[in-house]
């Protein structure tokens, strides 16, 4: 089946002048001369069959999806689940928390055990069946604009590991903002491009997917998007130092040695800003 290819401008300043950075898997990574934002262009028009295909498209996808399932329910992961709900605490006013593009449910669980009401969006059924069929948790499949939420009906929303993948994220970040009360919570994590993984790594860092990964941020792109749709950052933080290489087989001492460097280096990551994984709390305004 033909791809349709899609040319768009920045999604953040709407400027169409860009400098090539480098080409993946022959996706051109462009970056924004006017306000830096980083984003595939041309692109694959967005579709279902793209979106499903981020779970499916490896040579083993049972197995990687029952890893993820089985992850996202382990204690350890409740656990990490449980220790982020709490600091949501202090906005807990109507009792509701939304996660939208929920994957597997893990973060609902351990807020509806934290007696939070919880709703979750996600769009590949085949993904979110697990959390809803097993744990009854409360998953509409689809897109945000189908789901028919009433405005100003949540304390917080979850965005974790989805912006990235959102062709326009500022009409979607406007479309969130509503089902936001004010003075909500709005919780964000992605990828950093600014980190020392991406720097020793370069185009070769696994996390670059054109065909999924469409718009790639920085601490300070983050931040100029989130207030542009009307937001207030309040916290920037990142964290890990992984080094993980497309198609990587180094053998075993050297994966050992690579595993050790991350584990020694990780702990001071925060301090920089230059961690690989790039997480904004902002409240609405």
């Amino acid at each position: 089946m033909s791809k349709t290819i899609k040319y768009t401008n920045c999604n953040l300043c709407n400027s169409d002048e860009t400098t090539l950075l480098f080409v993946k898997d022959g996706y051109n990574h462009v970056q924004c001369n006017s306000c830096g934002l980083i984003y595939v262009n041309p692109r694959l028009e967005d579709s279902q069959e793209t979106l499903d295909s981020f779970y499916t498209s490896g040579a083993d996808a049972d197995t990687f999806i029952k890893n993820l399932f089985e992850r996202a329910y382990s204690p350890k992961r409740q656990k990490i689940f449980s220790t982020e709900i709490k600091k949501m605490e202090r906005y807990r006013k109507l009792n509701r928390i939304l996660d939208i593009g929920c994957s597997f449910g893990g973060f609902l669980y351990a807020a509806r055990n934290c007696g939070w009401k919880i709703k979750g969006i996600e769009t590949v059924q085949e993904i979110g069946k697990y959390g809803k069929e097993l744990y009854d948790l409360d998953i509409f499949f689809g897109k945000l604009e189908d789901s028919n939420l009433p405005p100003s009906s949540f304390d917080v929303i979850r965005l974790n590991n989805i912006i990235e993948h959102i062709p326009a994220p500022s009409q979607f970040l406007a479309k969130t903002r509503l089902l936001l009360r004010e003075g909500g919570l709005l919780t964000v994590s992605t990828t950093n491009f600014d980190s020392f993984s991406v720097t020793l790594c370069g185009k070769e860092w696994i996390y670059f997917d054109g065909k999924h990964h469409v718009v790639l941020f920085t601490p300070k792109t983050l931040k100029s998007l989130l207030e542009k749709c009307g937001f207030t950052t309040i916290d920037i933080y990142t964290k890990g130092f992984h080094i993980k290489l497309k198609d990587h087989h180094a053998g075993l001492i050297k994966d050992v040695l690579l595993k050790m460097s991350e584990k020694m280096i990780s702990p001071i990551i925060p301090l920089t800003k230059k961690g690989h994984r790039l997480r904004v709390w902002a409240e609405k305004r």
